[in-house]
């Protein structure tokens, strides 16, 4: 007979707010990656280099539309609660660009948009700023091989360039002054 010894349990730790709000909250970064197919955007939950540290968009380019995608989810998750994203943005000159968030699941071939969208349309001179944005999600569930996917869409009808930041390891750049890393912020539903 084989004698089996009691071991410890589990030990899970949760911050008090995150259980009295029944969520809790990860990071992610919009993140430029290229290889020897081309670029892709990615969120990573690293703060690892990206290829490049801003994204750029004037006249030529407007609207500039990029996706950011999670890697498929191996879990099931529900994002619930208020979706937060702060970008560092900066101008050549002062213009009003329209820039756009949106939140969707991805399943590799169809969006389903989640959430309200998320739009900034106010003048920005040549100081740097910071963007705060939020967006109220309810009770969405992502299934298993479904990802995240963040829409940013900046338009720019003005020669002069609109800069924001897509570089989780915040490298300092001459343009960006305050910051390249851009922080989206998720609140999933913890299981009871």
């Amino acid at each position: 007979m084989v004698k089996l010894t009691p071991q410890a349990p589990a030990l899970v730790n949760f911050d008090f707010t995150d259980i009295a709000n029944g969520t809790g909250y990860e990071y992610y970064y919009p993140i430029q990656a290229r290889d020897s197919v081309g670029i892709t955007y990615n969120l990573t939950a690293q703060s690892d280099y990206s290829d490049e540290v801003k994204i750029a968009t004037n006249l030529s380019n407007s609207p500039n539309d990029i996706d950011y995608d999670l890697t498929p989810f191996v879990i099931p998750r529900t994002v619930n609660g208020k979706v937060l994203l702060s970008i560092p943005v900066d101008v050549q000159a002062t213009i009003t660009p329209t820039l756009v968030a949106e939140l969707y699941r991805w399943d590799g071939t169809t969006e389903t948009k989640i959430g309200s969208t998320m739009t900034y349309d106010t003048q920005l001179t040549t100081a740097g700023k910071m963007i705060y944005m939020t967006m109220d999600v309810d009770n969405e569930l992502i299934p298993v091989g479904q990802t995240l996917r963040l829409r940013i869409q900046v338009t720019n009808v003005n020669g002069n360039f609109h800069y924001y930041g897509i570089d989780p390891a915040n490298r300092t750049d001459a343009i960006l002054e305050l910051t390249t890393q851009t922080k989206l912020s998720i609140p999933y539903k913890l299981d009871s």
